[in-house]
């Protein structure tokens, strides 16, 4: 299944970075959800990479660079990955701190925004403002 995994994110994002600006805050991102999916952390990396891509989508200039900083971000998890599914023994360590990153307190929004823990907003290109009928998904109320 892992395999299937790897070889479908080669094929959706290929290897050509030659297209992108500096991406070394995406590559630090995909090594970092790499090692959490070496350790099994499926929800809160789901959560992590919802986030984290239309941050990427609403901070991007353009749908190229967009796609080109995904991929950066993809292989970068895929080297992680493969380099840290062998070793278990620092998980729970890591999965705790990745928990408790910044990133889980932004809020994001159905029409795609964002609204990052400082306040900032971060809106779909070609959007100025929070859509009138945009509801937050993350982070959800705990009852």
């Amino acid at each position: 299944m892992r395999k299937a995994a790897a070889i479908l994110m080669l094929t959706l994002f290929p290897l050509n970075l030659f297209a992108a600006e500096p991406s070394n805050d995406d590559e630090e991102m995909g090594h970092i959800a790499g090692v959490v999916l070496a350790c099994g952390a499926y929800k809160p990396l789901y959560q992590f990479e919802e986030i984290l891509s239309r941050y990427i989508s609403n901070t991007s200039r353009s749908p190229e660079v967009e796609k080109a900083r995904l991929r950066s971000y993809a292989q970068s998890k895929l080297s992680s990955f493969s380099i840290y599914r062998k070793r278990k023994e620092e998980c729970a360590s890591a999965v705790r701190d990745f928990t408790r990153m910044p990133i889980f307190k932004t809020e994001l929004y159905s029409d795609g925004s964002l609204r990052m823990p400082d306040g900032k907003f971060f809106y779909p290109r070609g959007q100025k403002k929070l859509a009138a009928n945009a509801e937050k998904i993350y982070p959800t109320t705990r009852k």
